[in-house]
């Protein structure tokens, strides 16, 4: 669940701000020698829908960089045909914005000689009607949602929220443990690790559930929510 968790939260800080999916979206092939499946049958991020693969190839990632290199005109300098980064170690990313949409290749090396990684394709947003995020999540006053991320397969919904606040570790565990306890859940799992510096939270009510993992920040504490249903 964490290491999913990671993956989503890495592409939210490349795409955060891309809307909903049309039908005349451009060509976004997965790299040859690969074997790609969505991650979900509907996801939506911070508020919008995007179309997210997970592909694993057995080429390296040199080679899956270079075949959208040339896949992906090259551009002028003043107007490139795609960006690359490695900020987010060990993650390549190689992105292209073509017709009001955004592709982002996301991949790290796996397995002896091959790669894995993420195609994520979204349109780009009017940035004068972006969404809400973190809508109908309990949260203390004056926290901040940086992260929405909401999933749809048959019989199972679920959603992750990224919220950082200037609240300690503490008083947000107890805003959660009487949020959940009032509306009568149960507590599943209340655990603190790091010597204080972390709080799990589980709580759950019927088919629903919500695991909760509080970290001290230096001017407060992140919290990532996950919500199933």
């Amino acid at each position: 669940m964490i290491e999913k968790q990671r993956h989503f939260l890495f592409i939210a800080l490349l795409v955060w701000f891309i809307p909903v999916i049309g039908y005349s979206a451009p060509d976004f092939p997965p790299p040859p020698d690969s074997r790609v499946g969505r991650l979900a049958e509907t996801m939506v991020m911070n508020g919008v829908a995007m179309d997210i693969r997970q592909f694993i190839s057995q080429q390296s990632v040199d080679a899956v960089l270079q075949f959208y290199r040339e896949f992906w005109p090259a551009g002028t300098e003043e107007k490139p045909g795609y960006t690359e980064t490695d900020v987010l170690e060990p993650w390549q990313i190689i992105s292209r914005v073509e017709e009001g949409y955004l592709m982002t290749v996301q991949v790290t090396a796996s397995g002896d000689k091959g790669s894995s990684g993420y195609l994520a394709l979204s349109r780009i947003p009017d940035p004068r009607n972006l969404p809400e995020l973190g809508e109908g999540f309990p949260k203390l006053r004056g926290s901040h949602v940086m992260n929405d991320i909401q999933s749809k397969d048959i019989g199972k919904q679920g959603r992750t929220l990224q919220i950082a606040n200037h609240y300690s570790v503490e008083h947000n565990a107890n805003y959660y443990r009487n949020h959940y306890l009032d509306l009568g859940w149960g507590t599943e799992m209340d655990q603190t690790v790091s010597g204080g510096d972390t709080q799990s939270l589980r709580f759950s009510n019927a088919n629903n559930s919500v695991t909760i993992v509080i970290h001290k920040t230096g001017e407060g504490s992140l919290i990532v929510a996950q919500t199933e249903n």
